[in-house]
């Protein structure tokens, strides 16, 4: 019975359901040719691990039933992302991808004609002997007359063996103290107590920038026997002058002396760029447990300079190995081609031995296959940090 007082109960409708629209699909991407080239770099490297993969499992003895098993399961895991890669560059958009490649291509003409060219030419004409404008096939008797040291004694400085001993103490050095003084300066410039240190940091970078040639000729003409500079030093301080260019110790000095002024900046830059990436608070909290200046440096400072300087390192070891410049223009190879390294000694072969250029072309391929093996021995030893 309903009253006055008494209100109607309120009847809710119940909500209409509204229908949601479909969603669109998106179209597909169109991939690009940077994309293709990944993928396809990507699938070389999945069939680059399968065959070490193949090649472990097959040094392995398969003893354990279930061992067994998960190394199939782990191979076919490999084969099923190989097969993804392959269908995606399928599905790729070739203009895109031909697009992409117009764009690389002026450059890889270039490196093709300016380093696959040459270096093909320079191999094929190392098989051959020149004589008056005509050319010989000869083999492998340029590599045998240079390996052997064919008319000379291995202690001599026209033998191979000789130049390549030269080259290598020439090589070591200069890279030892271009890393031990561009690390020297990059850590006092690094000191925020040190006032015009951007001065500073132009005038070292100084001998970086002007070109090695010049730098070169300024200093063959201070060590000048007569009117050189250093010599004029010397005087002054009551000691002999010295004839730089008559022994090979003073010969092979001034030419050392020459590289390194050219080479600490190239340290000395990056040294000073790994250190200032460096978190001051490694330091401060080695000061709290009260390390000293040099277990600080030899703790914190050098491995973490590591990644960094490794690939210098290599770097500039490649660099100084092929240091044609100083060589040639400072001391000239005297006294009688002592101090001469493999790329000069290569030179000498082609245009002032009567333009032997099958034996200097096959000094260059020698030169190659020593700093290809020094480049894998270096990535061996570093492993991943000098990649």
């Amino acid at each position: 019975v309903l009253t006055r007082d008494t209100a109607p109960a309120k009847v809710t409708a119940a909500p209409k359901k509204v229908e949601q629209p479909t969603p669109t699909p998106e179209p597909p991407r169109a991939i690009s040719g940077l994309d293709l080239l990944d993928s396809a770099a990507a699938v070389a490297r999945i069939e680059a691990q399968i065959d070490r993969d193949l090649q472990e499992l097959a040094k392995r003895p398969r003893k354990k039933f279930i061992g067994a098993r998960a190394q199939e399961y782990r191979f076919a895991q490999y084969v099923e992302d190989w097969r993804q890669k392959v269908e995606r560059i399928g599905t790729l958009n070739y203009p895109e991808a031909a697009r992409g490649l117009a764009w690389v291509s002026p450059a890889a003409i270039g490196i093709f004609v300016l380093i696959v060219i040459p270096f093909a030419w320079g191999i094929s004409l190392a098989f051959f002997h020149h004589d008056a404008g005509e050319y010989s096939f000869v083999g492998l008797a340029n590599f045998f007359d240079i390996l052997t040291s064919k008319g000379y004694r291995v202690t001599e400085p026209l033998s191979f063996w000789f130049t390549l001993a030269v080259t290598i103490a020439w090589t070591f050095i200069n890279v030892a103290l271009h890393v031990s003084i561009g690390l020297a300066l990059a850590i006092l410039l690094k000191d925020p107590l040190l006032k015009l240190r951007g001065v500073y940091r132009v005038l070292l970078i100084v001998p970086w920038a002007v070109p090695n040639y010049i730098t070169a000729l300024m200093w063959k003409g201070m060590f000048h026997r007569q009117f050189g500079a250093i010599n004029g030093l010397l005087s002054a301080l009551g000691l002999e002058p010295v004839s730089w260019f008559t022994q090979f110790s003073t010969a092979f000095a001034a030419n050392v002396i020459t590289n390194t002024w050219l080479g600490f900046p190239f340290m000395m830059v990056v040294s000073l760029g790994a250190l200032q990436s460096i978190p001051q608070d490694l330091y401060e909290a080695a000061e709290v447990d009260g390390a000293s200046k040099w277990t600080q440096f030899r703790r914190i400072t050098l491995p973490l300079l590591k990644p960094a300087l490794l690939p210098s390192v290599i770097l500039g070891c490649v660099w100084t190995f092929n240091m044609f410049n100083i060589i040639y223009l400072v001391s000239g190879g005297e006294p009688g081609g002592a101090t001469d390294i493999l790329v000069s000694e290569a030179y000498r072969w082609a245009f002032q031995r009567n333009e032997q250029y099958g034996f200097a072309a096959a000094y260059a391929v020698l030169i190659f296959f020593v700093l290809l093996g020094w480049t894998r021995l270096t990535r061996r030893l570093t492993g991943p940090e000098a990649a």
